[in-house]
């Protein structure tokens, strides 16, 4: 069976930009998925196009979902209803309006992931692709990109942090100067990136990234 292309966005602390990463990262990918359909119905070749090789960008027409995780104390619940997800000012309204073709917001305490997780994954198992925010579901479903945000005050620093940077293939920093060892052996991008142009490198290593991971993946799957 088919599994989704997954990408992890987490934080050292709460605020630190993961929903906004992961909804810019959103916009990134339909663009790439509306560039080609835009190409599509002008009838127009590739040749006036930047060699793929060149240039990796999304695939054209490849869906991309998102899951939200929140930690509570008591009950676990999958919520994939639209209208509730849509709400203002909710997480999953900015991940839809970014363009998400699916999300589902997961409620649970840790322990308990192992039993819903599975469950919001298999309603996102159409997609090709899961963005999925927060540190708890990273290290549960081991996805095939992590990308993993550093705030400067060490002292909101949630536990288990340098573990969540060993498994991360990208930082993004505030302070350079407060990045942990571990974290210098990783692909770094400052989290100052005004811009479109200043997201446009972080963006094309993911693409890259992606890129090399699937071809990898497809590599597995045929020696299996």
């Amino acid at each position: 069976m088919k599994r989704a292309f997954i990408i992890g966005v987490g934080g050292s602390c709460s605020n630190s930009g993961k929903t906004t990463l992961a909804c810019a990262l959103l916009k990134y990918l339909k663009k790439g998925r509306s560039a080609q359909q835009g190409r599509e119905k002008k009838g127009e070749d590739s040749v006036h196009a930047a060699p793929a090789e060149a240039c990796p960008q999304p695939d054209g027409e490849e869906k991309w979902g998102a899951v939200k995780y929140t930690k509570t104390e008591l009950y676990a619940s999958v919520i994939d209803d639209r209208a509730a997800l849509s709400e203002k000012d909710k997480d999953t309204g900015r991940f839809i309006e970014a363009g998400a073709d699916d999300v589902v917001w997961v409620k649970s305490p840790p322990q308990d992931l192992n039993e819903v997780l599975p469950m919001a994954m298999d309603r996102l198992s159409r997609l090709d692709g899961v963005i999925v925010e927060g540190n708890s579901v990273i290290e549960f479903l081991n996805p095939d990109i992590v990308i993993f945000i550093l705030g400067n005050k060490k002292t909101l620093w949630k536990a288990g942090i340098e573990r969540l940077v060993e498994i991360s293939d990208i930082i993004v920093y505030e302070n350079e100067s407060e990045l942990p060892e571990i974290a210098k052996t990783k692909r770094l991008f400052p989290r100052d990136m005004s811009g479109e142009h200043g997201l446009q490198d972080l963006f094309s290593f993911i693409s890259e990234l992606m890129h090399e991971r699937k071809a990898e993946r497809r590599d597995d799957e045929k020696g299996c």
